[in-house]
């Protein structure tokens, strides 16, 4: 295949990525009334409580962490207007973010080679390391922070079938110039599953500053407005244990941390060690959290 040949597959492979996340289909009614809800500064408990009653599973996932031992509550919590006041609206989107992805992050990928359940335990671990980051810097809002980690990685759902069918090559490129999966991504279909998923929750209109987390967080420095976020998504990818990987090579799979992370977020590089140290210990406290539906 000569070069023109190959420029035109690659152009075509792009509109045809494009064009599948147009086609995607949106969110449930019910999730973005509730988001939509939630980013209304006057919305109150109640009328955020009537809206998640509306969905069985929102409801019971909503009603079950509002009564986790970890919350420190003696008195169970029956009513889902007591559940939303327990939790606060930052958590409570967490929660419908969490009800809603875990279905389709949880599925098999075998371009991507990750059995059942592999993204979805991956992506709450990096949504939880980025969540105990965010409180370590006092970022203002840690809810967030764990919802751009969970989904960091959700424009895999639809490069998994492009992967497919370069696997293959595409590992022979990583380890034979050195590359990370999102790098070759980017070489081979125009886009990575970074800018992918930035695109996918876009069209789902969530908010651009988790759009544009969840888009960077490979490289950080590229986002005008939400570095921050970015970073810590970043780094919460690269603090997480390698047992969590199915190739067990951090470099390949891009989960470093990028060198303008460390100065975005104001830590030395003699820390990491020691801050890694810190969320392993710390990893204990988000089992309790128990995100698995």
């Amino acid at each position: 295949m000569t070069q023109i040949d190959s420029n035109i597959t690659n152009r075509r492979r792009l509109n045809e990525i494009l064009r599948s996340i147009t086609r995607l289909r949106p969110l449930p009614t019910s999730t973005s009334r509730i988001l939509r809800a939630l980013d209304e500064p006057t919305v109150t408990a109640g009328f955020i409580a009537e809206l998640i009653a509306m969905d069985q599973a929102i409801t019971a996932y909503t009603l079950r962490v509002a009564n986790s031992a970890a919350l420190g509550y003696t008195t169970s919590c029956a009513s889902i207007k007591e559940a939303v006041m327990r939790l606060g609206f930052k958590q409570v989107r967490s929660l419908v973010v969490s009800t809603v992805a875990s279905g389709p992050l949880s599925s098999r990928l075998s371009g991507y080679r990750l059995g059942d359940k592999e993204l979805w335990n991956h992506s709450v671990n990096v949504g939880s390391a980025a969540h105990w980051l965010a409180g370590t810097i006092r970022f203002p809002d840690p809810e967030k922070a764990y919802v751009a980690g969970l989904l960091h990685d959700i424009g895999k759902l639809v490069l998994d079938q492009y992967v497919f069918a370069d696997y293959n090559q595409m590992v022979y490129m990583m380890l034979t110039h050195n590359l990370a999966m999102w790098q070759v991504e980017q070489h081979l279909f125009g886009v990575d599953h970074a800018a992918v998923g930035g695109l996918t929750t876009s069209h789902w209109q969530f908010p651009e500053e988790l759009v544009d987390a969840i888009r960077y967080h490979h490289a950080p420095s590229l986002s005008e407005k939400y570095y921050q976020l970015a970073a810590i998504v970043n780094m919460a990818n690269a603090l997480i244990p390698l047992e969590d990987s199915s190739m067990h090579n951090s470099e390949l799979e891009g989960r470093v941390i990028h060198p303008d992370t460390l100065q975005i977020l104001n830590i030395p590089e003699h820390m990491i060690e020691s801050l890694q140290n810190r969320f392993f210990d710390a990893m204990a406290i988000y089992e309790a959290r128990n995100l698995t539906i």
